[in-house]
């Protein structure tokens, strides 16, 4: 029985070698039949063996022609095996080749939350896979949202701390001002003005 592992130029090359052996083949048995029709009248026995051997070569001839047809079928099916291979390798090679360009998007995403340049929506695309790499990119996605409310607040406590000790500033320039002499000194003729005022009014 052919081996059925052989490859396409197996095939091939062993149709052709069928086909030259069915050529030879057949002018053998031309040359038998010449020589049958030439040693007729000469040799009954011989009649018989070149009978015989034509026989054989004819059965030979349609084994080999069975043969043949086996193989031209291996071809067919081999060819179009290889036509499903290719195909099922290119679309292997494009996945392959779109999943490259989402992890290089999730490698950008990295650098923009350095540069705080990220938004967080430039990842949907990848989020939406249900694999390794989708969970990877949510990951990401709630730990970028994480950071950006952890910085809204931390803004918010430094602006609150800024006006907090711009208040205690405030408050520490004016228990400043009123220690000063040239203070106490307005403050003691600001009183003296209200006195004198009260006593003219009562006058």
């Amino acid at each position: 029985m052919i081996d059925k592992q052989l490859s396409q130029d197996q095939l091939i090359e062993q149709n052709n070698a069928l086909q030259k052996k069915i050529e030879e083949l057949k002018d053998e048995q031309e040359d038998l039949e010449i020589m049958l029709d030439t040693v007729a009248e000469h040799s009954r026995d011989l009649e018989e063996e070149l009978i015989e051997q034509n026989n054989a070569l004819q059965k030979e001839i349609e084994e080999l022609k069975d043969e043949q047809e086996d193989l031209e079928i291996m071809l067919d099916t081999i060819t179009e095996h290889s036509t499903d291979l290719e195909n099922e390798i290119y679309e292997k090679n494009q996945i392959m080749l779109k999943y490259l360009e989402e992890v290089k998007l999730i490698t950008e995403a990295a650098a923009a939350v350095e540069t705080e340049s990220f938004t967080i929506n430039s990842l949907d695309g990848v989020a939406a896979r249900e694999d390794e790499l989708g969970q990877l990119a949510r990951v990401f996605q709630n730990m970028a949202k994480q950071v950006e409310i952890r910085e809204t607040k931390l803004r918010q406590q430094v602006q609150e701390l800024k006006i907090e000790i711009d208040r205690s500033k405030q408050a520490k320039q004016v228990a400043e001002i009123v220690q000063t002499d040239s203070f106490k000194n307005l403050k003691q003729k600001l009183k003296r003005l209200k006195e004198a005022r009260k006593n003219s009014k009562s006058d």
